[in-house]
């Protein structure tokens, strides 16, 4: 299933999309109030059902605002270098020579998260070196600590795209600054939905794809992971507690703009699409601050 947040008028809600059209989560009594909520329970999947059905209440996507799935419970996980096109591209910025024997970890603030079709805003007097960056984005549902790769996908509620925009002056600022670089407001575009594990299950095989004003930046596979899914999920919960709405950033492929001879990077009024097979699209237009 999609599982979608959005705003209709004035009011918020969150639904399941099918047929182009989204359910509203208000219409049905004692429904979670958000995603969030709705992850807090124990069976996300009566309360899907029961939003599926066509007799709900529910809008066309054309006329409601497609809003970033969920709010994280708390700052984003994220993986650095974790695919080899990556890892390759980078040597001269970060002196890696060979992908890591274990995944590298870092957070993203939480209060970087915007959603589909929102603005990407930076201030030329913080950053002039704004790039994008593609990535598959696991939503943790059920609470767990020191995870089993095997017993992983049991703890996963599904899976978004997200553009782990990153200022790559700051990120390099000082031989490391990468909580920093990454974590301007609106610089973690997530959407343009969640799709239920069920569908996607430890997501291998699917499409990543970026592009820049209609230009592809990047093109790879989750098959290209150098630590899949299961293997993330354990590392991150390794001696820390993973709760139900903790969002995780796999990583993304090599493409990225920094590295290109001449490095490029993304001005405003520029388009980026991130798109990942069987999830979906999620579009973003950038904008320098202080411009009208």
């Amino acid at each position: 299933m999609r599982v979608a947040t959005y705003r209709a008028g004035n009011e918020t809600s969150w639904g399941v999309v099918r047929d182009e059209r989204v359910s509203d989560a208000r219409a049905v009594v004692g429904a979670p109030r958000s995603v969030r909520d709705l992850l807090e329970q124990t069976d996300h999947s009566r309360w899907l059902r029961g939003l599926a059905d066509p007799g709900v209440r529910a809008f066309a996507l054309g006329d409601v605002q497609l809003l970033a799935p969920l709010e994280p419970r708390q700052d984003l996980i994220a993986l650095g270098l974790n695919y080899k096109t990556h890892v390759a591209e980078t040597t001269g910025a970060t002196k890696q020579v060979a992908p890591p024997k274990q995944p590298i970890l870092f957070g993203k603030a939480a209060s970087s998260v915007t959603g589909p079709d929102a603005e990407v805003c930076f201030d030329p007097a913080v950053t002039s070196q704004v790039d994008w960056e593609v990535e598959l984005a696991v939503v943790i549902g059920r609470r767990g600590r020191n995870i089993s790769p095997g017993a992983a996908q049991g703890h996963i509620f599904g899976y978004t795209v997200a553009n782990d925009v990153s200022a790559r002056d700051l990120q390099f600022l000082d031989g490391g600054q990468w909580y920093r670089g990454k974590s301007l407001d609106t610089f973690c575009p997530l959407g343009p939905w969640v799709v239920t594990v069920d569908e996607l299950v430890e997501a291998r095989g699917l499409r990543l794809h970026l592009q820049v004003n209609g230009v592809t930046k990047q093109d790879a596979s989750t098959d290209d992971l150098i630590f899949a899914i299961p293997e993330i999920i354990a590392s991150a919960s390794t001696g820390r507690t993973l709760y139900p709405g903790d969002v995780i950033l796999t990583g993304t492929p090599g493409g990225v703009g920094f590295t290109r001879t001449p490095p490029e990077f993304l001005h405003d009024g520029d388009v980026v699409e991130a798109e990942i097979e069987r999830i979906g699209v999620l579009r973003n237009r950038v904008k320098e601050s202080g411009r009208p």
